[in-house]
This record gives C-alpha cells, sequence and structure tokens, in this order.
C-alpha cells in the first residue's frame, strides 16, 4: 500500500476503461493529420507522457513570460507576447492529442498515461486562462474571478459526471474541446492583430444612445453604455458554461437516482468501490462547489502587493488541479471520492486572515501558495511512483515490449 493509493485502489486502477464520446467534426478532420505526424515524424523512443509534458513545458513558459510584463493582469505587453501565448495553446492542445496516439503505436498505452494526460490538462485550463486575462486585460476583479469560474466548473463536471456515467464526454459534436482551444488560439492571435487596447473599447456605447435603446429601462442603457469589450466576452463565456454545467448536472442526476446506471449502464468491474447513486452524487457535487466559493472568495479579495492578485489565481489554480486529480484517480481507481480538505482550510484561514488581520496579508498569502505548490506536487509526484511500481511500467521512457 502506498502513500496515498491502497492496494484496492491499484487493483482497480488495473481494470480501468476509458470510454470518451462527443467528438466534433473538428477532432475527425485532424485525426488523419495527427495519424501520419505519429507515424511519420515521432521517433519510436518518443515516450507518450514525454509528449504530454512537453506541451505543457510550452504553456509553463507562455505563462512565465505573461507573468513577468503583466504580473497584475493589467497594462499592455509586447504584442510577440499575445503570439506566443497562442503558439502555446496550439502546442499544447496538439501534444495532447499525439501522446495516445503514440502510446497505441508503442504499445506502452497504460492508465497511468490517462491520468497523466487529465491531471495535466487541469494545471494547463489555470495556465491557459491566466494567459487569456492577460490578452484581454482583465486586471483584478470580477473579470478576472468570473472567466476562471466559468471555465473551470465546466471542466471538473465533467469528469465528476464521468465518475458517475463513466463516459467522458468532450462536446455536443459540433462544439467541443478541440474548439475551445482554437478559440483561445484566435482570441490571442486577434489581440496580437488589432492590439490589446482594444479590449477596453465600449462597444455599446453609441447603440446605448440610439432612440431604439431608449425604449429600454434605465439601468439596462447605463448598463451597455458602460460594458467593456472584454467583459461582453465574460459574460458570453459565463452564459456558455452556465447552459454546459446544467446540461451535465442533469445528464448525471438523470441517470444517478436510477436502476439503469447503478446496475445496467456500469457494469460491475467498472462500479468498483465507487460511490454511485444521487445522493453520492450530491455530495461529490457539495464538496466541489465548496472548493469554488471559497476559491471565489480567495480571488476576489483585494490584491496582497504588486502581484498579490497573480499569487491568490495561483493559489486556487494549484488547490483546483489537485481536486480534479483526485477525482479523476477516484474514478480511474473505483473508489469513493472526496476532496482534500486541508487546501479549503488554508484558503479559508487566507480569506478570514484579511478580515481579521491575524499576520501579515501578503506573507500569508506567499506562505498558503508555497504550501499549496508542495502539497500538489507530492501527491503528484507519489501517485505517479506507486502507479509505476504496481504496473512495473517506467513514466518518461519507453517501456520495451516483446513482439
Amino acid at each position: 500500500m502506498g502513500r496515498y493509493l491502497t492496494t484496492r485502489a491499484l487493483e482497480g486502477l488495473r481494470e480501468y476503461a476509458y470510454k470518451p464520446s462527443g467528438y466534433t467534426v473538428l477532432d475527425a478532420w485532424h485525426a488523419p493529420i495527427l495519424n501520419h505526424i505519429t507515424n511519420h515524424w515521432l521517433p519510436m523512443w518518443l515516450a507518450p507522457n514525454l509528449i504530454t509534458l512537453l506541451g505543457l513545458s510550452a504553456l509553463l513558459l507562455s505563462y512565465a513570460m505573461a507573468a513577468a510584463h503583466q504580473p497584475d493582469f493589467s497594462g499592455f505587453a509586447p504584442l510577440w507576447l499575445y503570439a506566443s501565448s497562442a503558439f502555446a495553446v496550439f502546442f499544447y492542445l496538439h501534444m495532447d492529442n499525439l501522446d495516445g496516439k503514440q502510446a497505441r503505436r508503442t504499445k506502452n498505452s497504460s492508465p497511468l498515461g490517462q491520468l497523466f494526460d487529465h491531471g495535466c490538462d487541469a494545471l494547463a485550463v489555470h495556465l491557459i486562462l491566466m494567459n487569456v486575462a492577460c490578452s484581454l486585460s482583465f486586471g483584478s476583479g470580477w473579470r478576472l474571478t468570473a472567466s476562471c469560474l466559468c471555465v473551470m466548473v465546466p471542466w471538473v463536471l465533467a469528469h465528476w459526471e464521468e465518475y458517475h456515467t463513466g463516459e467522458m464526454v468532450y462536446g455536443n459534436g459540433m462544439i467541443g474541446v478541440t474548439e475551445a482551444n482554437y478559440a483561445v488560439v484566435f482570441l490571442h492571435l486577434l489581440t496580437w492583430a488589432m492590439r490589446p487596447q482594444r479590449w477596453l473599447a465600449h462597444p455599446f456605447a453609441r447603440l446605448a444612445g440610439c432612440s431604439l435603446a431608449q425604449q429600454l429601462p434605465r439601468p439596462v442603457t447605463a448598463f451597455l453604455a458602460a460594458l467593456k469589450l472584454n467583459e461582453a466576452v465574460v459574460l458570453f463565456i459565463c452564459s456558455m458554461a452556465m447552459m454546459l454545467s446544467y446540461q451535465q448536472v442533469v445528464r448525471v442526476f438523470r441517470l444517478a437516482g436510477s436502476k439503469q446506471l447503478e446496475h445496467t449502464t456500469l457494469p460491475k468491474r467498472e462500479q468498483g468501490h465507487k460511490q454511485l447513486g444521487r445522493r453520492h452524487a450530491a455530495a461529490h457535487l457539495l464538496q466541489l462547489v465548496a472548493t469554488f466559493v471559497l476559491g471565489a472568495a480567495l480571488m476576489s479579495m483585494p490584491p496582497a502587493g504588486p502581484s498579490g492578485a497573480r499569487v491568490a489565481m495561483g493559489t486556487f489554480g494549484i488547490v483546483f488541479a489537485l481536486q480534479a486529480t483526485r477525482l479523476i484517480m477516484a474514478h480511474m481507481c473505483k473508489e469513493p471520492f472526496r476532496v482534500a480538505v486541508w487546501p479549503l482550510v488554508a484558503m479559508a484561514v487566507q480569506v478570514a486572515n484579511y478580515f481579521f488581520r491575524w499576520l501579515d496579508v501578503e506573507t500569508l498569502s506567499y506562505s498558503v501558495n508555497a504550501v499549496v505548490i508542495a502539497g500538489y506536487l507530492h501527491y503528484v509526484v507519489c501517485v505517479i511512483n506507486e502507479i509505476c511500481a504496481f504496473l512495473n511500467i517506467p513514466c518518461l521512457t519507453i517501456r520495451k515490449v516483446a513482439e
């Protein structure tokens, strides 16, 4: 038994079966191109997890450059930075697609690869969102908090849905993960082409002054006149996220309260020791809601120091990645799911300290950030080592398979 995974959990991991759905037309168009790259361009010694890590490294480098130029997500950076952010997302998207194909080609497919892929995705969500905030010149405030939550919530709900239904839904056949990533690439390129100052314009100011708009209630016209272009983007994304989240919750509870899901949809060996059913689905959802509520409170606090907003966002981003990875592991191991409590306590203490001033706000902010990063890295490294030891496989090198 390891530090985080019991023998029972590791045995359940061995029987893991991945069931994706919801691929789009764009995914189908990409498939032959990615297959050609995998079969003709990638060397046989290149490990699938190394491909994933290479893609994540591009996002980390892009994030570091953006943080150096826009530590508080406001102001304007050199134009090349926005182009590099677009390239980083484009590169990560394709590395994320190539790793699985390389795993099948080299006969190195394993549950570890799936964990590595989705675990990196959880961290990538935060990194991508932070660079989007820089391109749109959000600064600290509701725009930054709302943009993070409206993407992170449906992302983690997709894995919550997978835990209860056994199926990972990537899209509705028309719009999915690939389209979302290309939208981010387009946004960065648009910022590079039209200059970031354009996002601070008030596109509806003239519209609010026309005769037709005067028929609207005064608060509505005032809202339209004051609405910035980057705020309109946030509101659009939030509306889309709310619809997607609603669909995810409805799908789970429609099935979770039925005998069909508990006894038919998930075969017995895929149920394992999971906590299934409507009551458990609600309990899991409430734990995730608690994480997001505390995260929203943390991100909404006034920045503690010049880089305070980025530190707070980084803290919640790592907490999000940790809780999402734990949910992914619970599904793959067919075990009960519980969020890690200690990060919630750490965020709650930091929020409370802002009001009661027990400790210096900036010092505590950096301290909590360091503890959260250390705890996340400890969990990830230990889990990877435990899986490698149990399955007798390497993580970042190719396992030789007998012909």
